[in-house]
């Protein structure tokens, strides 16, 4: 536990690009032997600080859309759990960066362990040596990281949105006038 304090100490001191400073945060997440820090920004970027357990730090900004293609790759990889994939699905979401070579990516492992079948799942993160460092997550954990990356991407949008500048005025029922008056009804002759 020692271990990922202070792995998240390191993400949430890892620099971030000058636009981040108006980030709003999303989630600061104990993964593994690591740290994953998932901030919003206005600027339809998502910001995410990774730190490792051998203290290696990276920082990376993502454009929303992109991560929103990720969130639904890593979704239908991790619905799969331990059954084999379909076909036209990813074995190996990735983001990148738009600006570097940094990247995030997400395998599947399994593994038996005394019979028992093993799920768990690999977060690499490259820096822009193309080196870099795997984080090694459970189910519950890697499902943590993509809904914090998913409110993210929400998030991002929603502040990156024009302002609402329409006046709204609480509902007034529609008035209606009152009917026409009838005219008088004709006298009917009578017998005879």
């Amino acid at each position: 536990m020692l271990a990922g304090a202070t792995a998240l100490a390191a993400a949430l001191s890892a620099p971030l690009p000058r636009a981040a400073a108006q980030a709003q945060p999303v989630a600061n997440l104990i993964v593994g032997d690591g740290a994953m820090v998932i901030k919003a920004g206005p600027d339809k970027h998502v910001y995410v600080g990774v730190a490792g357990a051998d203290t290696r730090t990276v920082t990376l900004a993502f454009d929303a859309g992109a991560v929103d293609d990720f969130v639904g790759d890593a979704q239908t990889l991790i619905a799969r759990g331990t059954r084999p994939l379909a076909p036209h699905a990813s074995d190996r979401p990735e983001i990148e960066e738009s600006e570097s070579a940094r990247a995030l990516s997400l395998t599947r492992h399994m593994e038996r362990v005394r019979g028992v079948q093993v799920l768990s799942y690999h977060v690499f993160v490259s820096d822009d040596k193309l080196g870099g460092f795997t984080l090694v997550t459970t189910p519950v954990e890697i499902r943590s990281i993509i809904l914090a990356l998913h409110r993210a991407v929400r998030a991002s949008y929603a502040a990156s949105a024009p302002p609402d500048t329409t006046t709204h005025h609480p509902h007034r029922p529609p008035a209606h006038s009152a009917p026409a008056p009838k005219p008088p009804a004709a006298p009917q002759p009578g017998p005879g």
